[in-house]
Protein backbone atom coordinates (compact mmCIF):
# COMPACT_ATOMS: atom_id res chain seq x y z
CA UNK A 1 0.00 0.00 0.00
CA UNK A 2 3.08 2.67 0.67
CA UNK A 3 4.40 2.26 -2.79
CA UNK A 4 0.98 2.46 -3.80
CA UNK A 5 0.29 5.93 -1.92
CA UNK A 6 3.89 6.73 -3.11
CA UNK A 7 3.17 6.57 -6.66
CA UNK A 8 0.17 8.32 -6.40
CA UNK A 9 1.82 11.27 -4.70
CA UNK A 10 4.33 11.37 -7.78
CA UNK A 11 1.73 11.06 -10.08
CA UNK A 12 0.02 13.96 -8.84
CA UNK A 13 3.07 16.03 -8.68
CA UNK A 14 3.98 15.02 -12.06
CA UNK A 15 0.25 16.31 -13.24
CA UNK A 16 0.32 19.51 -11.40
CA UNK A 17 4.00 19.80 -12.76
CA UNK A 18 2.73 19.47 -16.01
CA UNK A 19 -0.61 21.75 -15.93
CA UNK A 20 1.91 25.00 -14.46
CA UNK A 21 4.26 24.33 -17.71
CA UNK A 22 1.73 23.49 -20.38
CA UNK A 23 -1.80 24.99 -19.25
CA UNK A 24 -3.96 23.23 -21.70
CA UNK A 25 -7.20 21.87 -21.59
CA UNK A 26 -5.73 18.26 -21.46
CA UNK A 27 -3.50 19.08 -18.54
CA UNK A 28 -6.39 20.47 -16.21
CA UNK A 29 -8.49 17.82 -16.63
CA UNK A 30 -5.17 15.47 -15.71
CA UNK A 31 -4.70 17.23 -12.77
CA UNK A 32 -8.53 17.09 -11.75
CA UNK A 33 -8.58 13.72 -12.59
CA UNK A 34 -5.43 12.94 -10.29
CA UNK A 35 -7.05 15.63 -7.53
CA UNK A 36 -10.57 13.16 -7.80
CA UNK A 37 -8.93 9.62 -7.51
CA UNK A 38 -8.35 9.79 -3.92
CA UNK A 39 -11.64 10.83 -2.93
CA UNK A 40 -13.18 8.12 -5.42
CA UNK A 41 -11.19 5.21 -4.17
CA UNK A 42 -12.39 6.41 -0.70
CA UNK A 43 -16.47 6.11 -1.62
CA UNK A 44 -16.05 3.58 -3.70
CA UNK A 45 -13.66 1.01 -1.25
CA UNK A 46 -15.18 2.64 2.48
CA UNK A 47 -18.19 0.18 2.97
CA UNK A 48 -16.29 -2.44 1.77
CA UNK A 49 -13.88 -1.60 4.33
CA UNK A 50 -16.20 -1.77 6.94
CA UNK A 51 -17.91 -4.58 6.45
CA UNK A 52 -14.93 -6.93 6.03
CA UNK A 53 -13.28 -8.70 9.03
CA UNK A 54 -10.96 -11.94 9.21
CA UNK A 55 -11.25 -15.38 11.27
CA UNK A 56 -8.30 -17.82 12.08
CA UNK A 57 -9.20 -21.74 12.54
CA UNK A 58 -6.34 -23.80 13.77
CA UNK A 59 -6.21 -28.27 14.56
CA UNK A 60 -6.73 -28.33 18.15
CA UNK A 61 -4.37 -31.06 18.78
CA UNK A 62 -1.70 -32.06 16.84
CA UNK A 63 1.83 -34.15 17.23
CA UNK A 64 5.08 -32.95 17.57
CA UNK A 65 6.74 -32.38 14.16
CA UNK A 66 3.90 -32.98 12.35
CA UNK A 67 3.23 -31.02 8.86
CA UNK A 68 0.07 -28.74 9.97
CA UNK A 69 -2.14 -25.31 8.80
CA UNK A 70 -3.31 -22.53 10.26
CA UNK A 71 -6.03 -20.84 8.05
CA UNK A 72 -7.04 -17.08 7.81
CA UNK A 73 -10.59 -16.77 6.69
CA UNK A 74 -12.29 -13.47 5.00
CA UNK A 75 -15.35 -12.41 5.88
CA UNK A 76 -18.11 -10.12 4.84
CA UNK A 77 -21.15 -8.76 5.58
CA UNK A 78 -22.42 -6.94 2.09
CA UNK A 79 -20.56 -7.43 -1.36
CA UNK A 80 -18.80 -3.96 -1.90
CA UNK A 81 -15.34 -3.66 -3.54
CA UNK A 82 -12.12 -3.60 -1.52
CA UNK A 83 -8.51 -4.87 -2.71
CA UNK A 84 -7.27 -7.10 0.52
CA UNK A 85 -6.92 -7.13 4.47
CA UNK A 86 -3.76 -6.86 6.33
CA UNK A 87 -3.47 -7.70 10.28
CA UNK A 88 -0.74 -8.64 12.49
CA UNK A 89 -0.89 -11.87 14.33
CA UNK A 90 0.57 -12.63 17.51
CA UNK A 91 1.97 -16.22 18.13
CA UNK A 92 2.62 -17.11 21.64
CA UNK A 93 3.29 -19.70 23.85
CA UNK A 94 5.64 -21.34 26.69
CA UNK A 95 7.06 -17.51 27.41
CA UNK A 96 7.71 -17.27 23.58
CA UNK A 97 5.86 -14.60 21.67
CA UNK A 98 6.12 -13.41 17.81
CA UNK A 99 4.14 -11.25 15.35
CA UNK A 100 3.33 -12.75 11.68
CA UNK A 101 2.75 -10.06 9.09
CA UNK A 102 -0.45 -11.80 7.43
CA UNK A 103 -2.34 -10.47 4.13
CA UNK A 104 -5.94 -11.72 3.02
CA UNK A 105 -7.97 -11.62 0.13
CA UNK A 106 -10.92 -9.39 -0.17
CA UNK A 107 -13.42 -11.68 -1.08
CA UNK A 108 -15.46 -13.47 0.62
CA UNK A 109 -13.99 -17.28 1.86
CA UNK A 110 -10.71 -16.37 1.17
CA UNK A 111 -8.19 -18.31 2.41
CA UNK A 112 -4.91 -17.90 3.82
CA UNK A 113 -2.60 -20.50 5.45
CA UNK A 114 0.14 -20.43 7.89
CA UNK A 115 2.00 -22.91 8.76
CA UNK A 116 1.93 -23.75 12.43
CA UNK A 117 5.36 -24.57 14.11
CA UNK A 118 4.79 -27.82 16.13
CA UNK A 119 8.86 -28.31 16.70
CA UNK A 120 8.36 -27.66 20.19
CA UNK A 121 5.31 -29.00 22.80
CA UNK A 122 2.92 -27.07 24.66
CA UNK A 123 0.27 -24.44 23.65
CA UNK A 124 0.67 -22.51 21.10
CA UNK A 125 -1.88 -19.15 20.50
CA UNK A 126 -2.40 -17.10 17.66
CA UNK A 127 -4.62 -14.12 18.00
CA UNK A 128 -5.80 -11.43 15.93
CA UNK A 129 -6.79 -8.15 17.69
CA UNK A 130 -6.89 -5.34 14.67
CA UNK A 131 -7.42 -5.34 11.01
CA UNK A 132 -6.63 -2.96 7.97
CA UNK A 133 -8.83 -3.12 4.86
CA UNK A 134 -7.08 -1.48 2.29
CA UNK A 135 -9.33 0.28 -0.70
CA UNK A 136 -9.89 -0.97 -3.90
CA UNK A 137 -6.85 1.01 -5.80
CA UNK A 138 -4.79 0.48 -2.60
CA UNK A 139 -4.32 3.94 -1.55
CA UNK A 140 -5.42 3.80 1.42
CA UNK A 141 -6.25 1.57 4.80
CA UNK A 142 -8.60 2.05 7.88
CA UNK A 143 -7.49 -0.18 11.10
CA UNK A 144 -10.49 -1.85 12.44
CA UNK A 145 -10.52 -3.77 15.44
CA UNK A 146 -11.45 -7.60 15.54
CA UNK A 147 -11.40 -10.76 17.89
CA UNK A 148 -9.71 -13.81 16.44
CA UNK A 149 -8.32 -16.22 18.75
CA UNK A 150 -6.99 -19.81 18.51
CA UNK A 151 -4.92 -22.06 19.67
CA UNK A 152 -2.97 -25.53 19.21
CA UNK A 153 -1.49 -28.40 21.41
CA UNK A 154 0.97 -29.86 20.54
CA UNK A 155 2.16 -33.08 22.14
CA UNK A 156 5.19 -35.17 21.90
CA UNK A 157 5.43 -39.08 20.88
CA UNK A 158 4.91 -41.56 24.02
CA UNK A 159 7.97 -41.66 25.72
CA UNK A 160 8.55 -45.00 28.66
CA UNK A 161 8.90 -43.10 32.28
CA UNK A 162 10.93 -44.90 34.87
CA UNK A 163 9.31 -46.85 37.53
CA UNK A 164 6.35 -48.34 35.39
CA UNK A 165 6.17 -51.74 37.86
CA UNK A 166 4.44 -49.33 40.31
CA UNK A 167 1.49 -49.53 37.43
CA UNK A 168 -1.05 -51.33 38.50
CA UNK A 169 -2.38 -54.43 35.70
CA UNK A 170 -5.73 -54.91 34.52
CA UNK A 171 -9.19 -54.58 36.09
CA UNK A 172 -10.08 -57.18 39.24
CA UNK A 173 -13.78 -57.27 39.49
CA UNK A 174 -15.68 -57.50 42.76
CA UNK A 175 -19.08 -58.34 43.75
CA UNK A 176 -21.68 -55.36 42.83
CA UNK A 177 -23.20 -54.32 46.40
CA UNK A 178 -26.77 -54.66 46.78
CA UNK A 179 -26.92 -57.40 43.61
CA UNK A 180 -28.63 -56.19 40.99
CA UNK A 181 -27.89 -56.70 37.13
CA UNK A 182 -24.23 -56.29 35.82
CA UNK A 183 -22.55 -57.69 32.34
CA UNK A 184 -19.47 -59.65 34.34
CA UNK A 185 -20.69 -62.41 36.88
CA UNK A 186 -19.33 -65.10 38.77
CA UNK A 187 -20.89 -68.28 39.25
CA UNK A 188 -20.77 -69.83 43.28
CA UNK A 189 -23.39 -71.94 45.66
CA UNK A 190 -25.68 -70.59 47.33
CA UNK A 191 -25.45 -68.88 50.79
CA UNK A 192 -28.57 -68.16 53.39
CA UNK A 193 -29.53 -64.60 52.34
CA UNK A 194 -28.97 -64.84 48.91
CA UNK A 195 -32.05 -63.74 46.69
CA UNK A 196 -34.20 -65.89 44.99
CA UNK A 197 -33.83 -63.73 41.59
CA UNK A 198 -30.16 -64.69 41.85
CA UNK A 199 -30.44 -68.22 41.03
CA UNK A 200 -29.23 -69.73 37.74
CA UNK A 201 -31.74 -72.18 37.27
CA UNK A 202 -30.33 -73.75 34.27
CA UNK A 203 -26.91 -74.57 36.16
CA UNK A 204 -28.66 -75.45 39.33
CA UNK A 205 -30.67 -78.12 37.31
CA UNK A 206 -27.25 -79.38 35.40
CA UNK A 207 -25.08 -79.43 38.84
CA UNK A 208 -27.76 -80.76 41.03
CA UNK A 209 -27.50 -77.97 43.87
CA UNK A 210 -28.44 -74.47 43.69
CA UNK A 211 -25.93 -72.14 41.99
CA UNK A 212 -26.14 -68.07 42.24
CA UNK A 213 -25.61 -66.00 39.25
CA UNK A 214 -23.26 -62.66 40.89
CA UNK A 215 -22.63 -59.88 39.29
CA UNK A 216 -19.15 -58.18 39.40
CA UNK A 217 -18.39 -54.41 38.59
CA UNK A 218 -14.98 -52.85 38.91
CA UNK A 219 -14.30 -51.45 42.17
CA UNK A 220 -14.76 -47.02 42.46
CA UNK A 221 -10.93 -46.37 41.43
CA UNK A 222 -8.75 -43.88 43.59
CA UNK A 223 -5.86 -43.64 41.17
CA UNK A 224 -4.40 -40.16 40.43
CA UNK A 225 -1.78 -39.08 37.93
CA UNK A 226 0.05 -35.99 39.35
CA UNK A 227 1.58 -33.76 36.17
CA UNK A 228 4.75 -31.61 37.65
CA UNK A 229 5.23 -28.27 35.99
CA UNK A 230 8.39 -27.61 34.10
CA UNK A 231 11.28 -24.91 34.06
CA UNK A 232 12.05 -25.38 30.55
CA UNK A 233 11.15 -26.72 26.99
CA UNK A 234 13.20 -29.90 27.44
CA UNK A 235 11.54 -30.62 30.68
CA UNK A 236 8.10 -30.57 29.05
CA UNK A 237 8.78 -32.50 26.28
CA UNK A 238 9.54 -34.97 28.20
CA UNK A 239 7.01 -34.59 31.23
CA UNK A 240 4.37 -34.53 28.06
CA UNK A 241 5.77 -37.83 26.75
CA UNK A 242 5.73 -39.60 29.53
CA UNK A 243 2.07 -38.48 30.45
CA UNK A 244 0.89 -39.49 26.97
CA UNK A 245 2.80 -42.87 27.57
CA UNK A 246 1.01 -43.40 31.36
CA UNK A 247 -2.52 -42.60 30.24
CA UNK A 248 -2.20 -45.09 27.01
CA UNK A 249 -1.30 -47.72 29.30
CA UNK A 250 -4.01 -47.36 32.19
CA UNK A 251 -6.52 -46.83 29.15
CA UNK A 252 -5.26 -49.61 27.72
CA UNK A 253 -6.03 -52.09 30.69
CA UNK A 254 -9.27 -50.40 30.84
CA UNK A 255 -7.89 -48.58 34.33
CA UNK A 256 -9.64 -44.97 34.27
CA UNK A 257 -8.01 -42.21 36.77
CA UNK A 258 -7.73 -38.81 38.05
CA UNK A 259 -5.26 -36.25 36.86
CA UNK A 260 -4.02 -33.39 38.47
CA UNK A 261 -1.48 -30.54 37.15
CA UNK A 262 0.90 -29.31 39.37
CA UNK A 263 -0.46 -28.24 43.13
CA UNK A 264 -3.33 -26.21 42.24
CA UNK A 265 -4.40 -27.61 38.70
CA UNK A 266 -8.24 -28.75 38.85
CA UNK A 267 -8.63 -32.50 39.30
CA UNK A 268 -10.49 -34.30 36.46
CA UNK A 269 -11.57 -37.91 35.53
CA UNK A 270 -10.04 -39.50 32.32
CA UNK A 271 -11.59 -42.24 31.01
CA UNK A 272 -10.68 -41.94 27.35
CA UNK A 273 -7.86 -40.21 25.50
CA UNK A 274 -9.75 -37.34 24.45
CA UNK A 275 -10.10 -36.31 28.07
CA UNK A 276 -6.65 -36.39 28.74
CA UNK A 277 -6.11 -34.32 25.27
CA UNK A 278 -8.75 -31.88 26.63
CA UNK A 279 -7.80 -30.99 29.78
CA UNK A 280 -4.24 -30.77 28.86
CA UNK A 281 -5.97 -28.10 26.30
CA UNK A 282 -7.57 -26.09 28.47
CA UNK A 283 -5.16 -25.85 31.36
CA UNK A 284 -1.37 -25.10 29.67
CA UNK A 285 -4.09 -22.39 27.78
CA UNK A 286 -5.26 -20.75 30.74
CA UNK A 287 -8.60 -21.81 30.86
CA UNK A 288 -8.82 -24.44 33.89
CA UNK A 289 -11.56 -22.71 34.83
CA UNK A 290 -14.06 -23.73 32.09
CA UNK A 291 -13.35 -27.55 33.52
CA UNK A 292 -16.61 -28.92 35.22
CA UNK A 293 -15.20 -30.44 38.70
CA UNK A 294 -15.62 -34.44 38.78
CA UNK A 295 -18.28 -34.84 41.51
CA UNK A 296 -17.06 -37.50 43.13
CA UNK A 297 -12.95 -36.94 43.72
CA UNK A 298 -11.71 -39.13 46.55
CA UNK A 299 -10.76 -37.78 49.68
CA UNK A 300 -7.72 -39.96 49.36
CA UNK A 301 -5.84 -41.52 46.48
CA UNK A 302 -4.70 -45.06 47.22
CA UNK A 303 -2.61 -44.63 44.08
CA UNK A 304 -0.74 -42.14 42.65
CA UNK A 305 1.97 -41.62 40.44
CA UNK A 306 3.88 -38.90 39.91
CA UNK A 307 5.01 -37.83 36.25
CA UNK A 308 8.06 -35.26 36.27
CA UNK A 309 11.31 -35.05 34.24
CA UNK A 310 13.63 -36.62 36.68
CA UNK A 311 15.92 -39.29 35.03
CA UNK A 312 16.04 -42.63 34.74
CA UNK A 313 17.90 -44.35 37.26
CA UNK A 314 21.30 -46.06 35.94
Amino acid sequence: MVSRLVTYVCALIGAALFYILYPFWFSWYLLVLMLMLLPFDLVLSLPGMLTRRVAVAAPKVVGQGEDRMLTATTLQKMPFPARCIRAWMRIYGDGVSVWYRLICGAERGSRTQVEIDTSRSGITVFEITRIWPVSLIGLFSIPASVSCRAATLVLPAPVKPPDIVALPRGVVLRPKPGGGFAEDYDLRHYRPGDPVRSIHWKVSAKFDSIVIREPLVPPSHSRLVHIMKWDEAEQRDLILGRLMWISDYLLKWELPYFVKFGNDGPIMEITETGDLTDYLYRVLDGKARTLRPHPNVPARFTWTFRVDARKSPG
